[in-house]
């Protein structure tokens, strides 16, 4: 099977240390949600993966903020009761079976049934390799809400972020980490004393761009998290570099210098090793991102006096300001549809995350927190995870968009920083 050969390949790749698993805490859920049943897989041979694969999926359609999502051990596979779930409200049956082939491959089969139509909507078999299972269950679930919601998940997929841990003495050690979307699973890929900061997947998730001070100033790196291949630094450009953003066609990263001593942005083209500035203000430039189609930027300015954020059309040249409410609205991203923006929105002494849809020029605060920072989209645009600060600490937090749902992810060994949320597996 391709998928099992895919899955065996990534965990014999991380050539990585493993890290802390962030705690993960619920702190709103709405009961109201898509209700929806996950029964343990019955298990065929001495298996502890039936409950696993299950958990899991559980929890990823719980964080999602769509679903209500529960268990039942009063499941049996060949004949399902519709009118017991009925009058349950329950809405949907996920149920499934895992064979031990040999000590290290399983063989994986799952139902999803619609109650009240009594129909089979989604079934698959195949073959799953024992390091596998828990991105097995990943891959499943994003099929899973596909086929109930009719639009992709976003469980299938990985997390960056930047962990800092106070040594004493004033000394901080830094991690680059990534992990599973559910923040499990997680690898250690860079450790350094000097700050990192800024990591972004690129599109195909192969690399990820990150800010280092590793040579005493502010430099852009390329590593490569799954194969062994020297880190790749972007050439030295005078002053700082930072803000990195892929272009989505991955050959090129927008990022922030500041040449001749004011800070503008630039494009730079890896393969031609060319450099292309794209704004041209006296003004800070800063923190952009590219729109979907890669046919525009989106970037922090204070050439009006305050710090607002810009669009600018890569091919007629127009810049226009997209933020009118507030005095400080920053660190924009676009959703994956290019229709809206999540940004940094200054409420009186606070910093919220905040949502602008782009058209009508309305912003939704999204968040209650002080000092929240760094927002990135789900690769379906359902979630945004943030950083935020609890406690004089810093976590990351993800909330829906609906509203729904939120749960933070903090680590017991030190602060959270910088997420970054990859785009779907290829």
């Amino acid at each position: 099977m391709k998928l099992t050969r895919l899955l065996a390949v990534f965990v014999c790749l991380y050539s990585v240390m493993a890290h802390a698993i962030l705690e993960v805490t619920v702190l709103k859920q709405d009961e109201e949600a898509f209700p929806i049943v996950i029964a343990p897989f019955e298990v065929v041979g001495s298996v502890k993966q039936g409950q696993e694969i299950a958990d899991i999926m559980r929890d990823n359609f719980n964080r999602s903020g769509e679903f209500n999502a529960s268990s039942s051990k009063d499941v049996i596979n060949t004949e399902v009761d519709y009118g017991k779930w009925r009058s349950q409200k329950i809405e949907a049956l996920v149920y499934g079976r895992i064979e031990k082939v040999n000590q290290k491959v399983f063989k994986v089969k799952v139902h999803l049934v619609d109650i009240y139509s009594s129909k089979e909507l989604y079934t698959k078999e195949f073959s799953v390799h024992n390091s596998g299972i828990r991105r097995i269950a990943h891959y499943l679930s994003d099929q899973i809400y596909e086929a109930l919601l009719g639009e992709k998940g976003s469980f299938y997929t990985r997390l960056s972020y930047i962990t800092v841990v106070n040594k004493g003495r004033g000394e901080r050690e830094y991690r680059l980490e990534i992990s599973h979307s559910d923040a499990q699973n997680p690898q250690t890929i860079l450790v350094s004393s000097s700050p990192i900061l800024s990591p972004a997947w690129s599109p195909d998730q192969k690399k990820i761009a990150y800010v280092s001070f590793e040579n005493g100033r502010s430099e852009v790196f390329i590593r490569y998290p799954f194969v062994r291949r020297m880190t790749q630094k972007l050439p030295y450009f005078d002053g700082i570099s930072s803000a990195p953003s892929w272009h989505p066609d991955g050959k090129s990263i927008a990022l922030t210098l500041s040449k001749k001593g004011n800070k503008d942005i630039y494009s730079y083209h890896l393969k031609d090793k060319k450099l292309t500035r794209l704004t041209f203000d006296n003004g800070i430039d800063t923190e952009a991102n590219y729109s979907p189609d890669g046919d525009s930027i989106v970037f922090t300015s204070n050439r009006s006096g305050q710090v607002q954020v810009y669009i600018k059309n890569l091919i007629s040249g127009k810049i226009k300001r997209a933020t009118f409410s507030g005095a400080y609205n920053a660190k924009a991203v676009f959703s994956p549809d290019g229709k809206q923006l999540a940004m940094v929105h200054r409420v009186d002494k606070d910093y919220r995350i905040a949502l602008l849809d782009i058209k009508t020029k309305d912003l939704i605060v999204m968040t209650n927190n002080t000092l929240d920072e760094s927002p990135y989209f789900s690769p379906n645009g359902n979630m945004i995870i943030f950083a935020t600060n609890k406690k004089d600490r810093g976590v990351l937090s993800v909330v829906s968009l609906l509203g729904r749902e939120t749960f933070e992810l903090a680590s017991k060994a030190g602060e959270v920083r910088e997420p970054n949320w990859s785009h779907y597996s290829r």
